[in-house]
């Protein structure tokens, strides 16, 4: 087969400001042109959603980009597939978007599968989670999409296993490729990242005094304010640690403004004044974050991959998190896990492991060998020529 190398990206609608799957992307894109493929990114452009002022996920401005998404894109889709070259690959990067699948019959494709939680929702098994009606139909027409492919790319088992029990598909239409790491995540020496924080801290108008992370130990939490998240777990187990001695007595949290659940969680424990809170921070503050912090605790609910846990392994942080996949599959035997509904049990976990946390950081380094971005590419590579070459045998067949 000769090799075309030509590669489509279908990606996500930049107005939904979904920054992981923009990552990714990007990631993609960038690594297999230095590979020498020509790649090509195709996405919704934002055409009916300029009428409205500030677009967002709701009402009327939700509708218009459903005529963006969904109407317009799979015209677009038709007329640029007309022009691109015979073998190219398309790659949807997020399984979102497997309604377009259906446009680009006849060709190699995949689509990457990261987690099927607002599928599930659709499906009433989460019921703290619930959709309105429409979401519920849109969340059945992506797993409708999905059962229709050949080869779905799942960013974890436990993602294989939800796709394989909801869309049916077998072993060998979902491989694994764990994600690989879209920032270079490490250790970060200690002045740097000190000088690196106080300048977050001075800039988001933190008050001076209320954390000094030079010689105060300090705990990171670390998420959006999606139910699966667990927040008022996070909260609940850093206020039951504070009865625990020798504990670091403060948490920077990142994300946004904690809701009323978990402010009274933190009254009724009189915490407030120990929580930290930054609402953004760059890759590099993160890394700094990492770097001084005396653990991180993530207790999600559910993930579909458990991005922090990996970036805290490789900046030597140690990982308190769930004991349910794919936490436990991300962590691996360097994290240590905890129950995210016993906050009582879970502060006794950390506050015991947390002697041990010099073996932590050196066992999470050693783990976070695992999301190496080029061990990522090789495998894609792998699967789209492996794509490329069933379409071209079956084309052959055909003739």
């Amino acid at each position: 087969m000769s090799e075309s190398r030509h590669l489509v990206l279908v990606t996500n609608f930049l107005p939904d400001r979904q920054e992981s799957m923009r990552r990714f992307s990007d990631v993609l894109s960038e690594s297999f042109s230095r590979r020498g493929w020509t790649v090509e990114q195709w996405r919704p452009e934002a055409r009916f959603v300029r009428w409205v002022k500030n677009y967002r996920y709701g009402g009327l401005p939700k509708y218009l980009g459903y005529l963006d998404k969904f109407v317009v894109f799979p015209r677009d889709i038709r007329a640029l597939r007309k022009r691109a070259p015979g073998g190219a690959v398309f790659h949807i990067t997020d399984h979102s978007n497997a309604v377009y699948a259906r446009h680009f019959r006849g060709a190699p494709l995949l689509v990457t599968c990261h987690d099927l939680l607002p599928i599930r929702c659709a499906l009433g098994e989460f019921p703290q989670c619930r959709l309105s009606r429409s979401g519920q139909r849109y969340q059945n027409w992506i797993l409708s999409s999905l059962k229709s492919l050949k080869t779905a790319i799942c960013v974890s088992e436990k993602t294989k296993l939800d796709l394989q029990r909801l869309a049916g598909l077998g072993p060998s239409a979902t491989p694994v490729i764990y994600m690989g790491l879209n920032y270079p995540y490490r250790p970060m020496p200690r002045e740097e990242a000190l000088a690196l924080l106080s300048s977050l801290l001075a800039r988001q108008r933190i008050a001076p005094g209320l954390i000094s992370p030079a010689d105060e130990p300090f705990l990171v939490g670390i998420g959006g304010a999606q139910w699966y998240k667990n927040r008022t777990g996070l909260i609940s187990i850093f206020c039951e640690l504070q009865k625990r001695p020798a504990c670091p007595r403060k948490l920077v949290y990142v994300g946004p403004a904690l809701d009323a659940e978990q402010l009274e969680v933190l009254a009724r424990h009189e915490c407030g004044s120990q929580v930290i809170h930054l609402r953004s921070v760059s890759n590099e503050e993160l890394r700094a974050i990492y770097s001084l912090a005396s653990a991180l605790i993530f207790p999600s609910w559910e993930e579909g991959f458990g991005w922090p846990i990996a970036e805290a392994q490789a900046c030597g942080c140690p990982v308190f998190t769930s004991d349910r996949a794919p936490m436990t599959e991300v962590g691996g035997s360097a994290a240590r896990y905890l129950d995210p509904s016993d906050a009582d049990g879970a502060a006794d976990l950390i506050a015991a492991e947390l002697s041990h946390a010099p073996t932590m950081r050196s066992e999470g380094l050693a783990a976070a060998s695992r999301w190496s971005t080029d061990r990522m590419i090789d495998e894609y590579e792998q699967q789209y020529w492996t794509a490329a070459r069933e379409r071209a045998t079956v084309a052959a067949a055909q003739a």
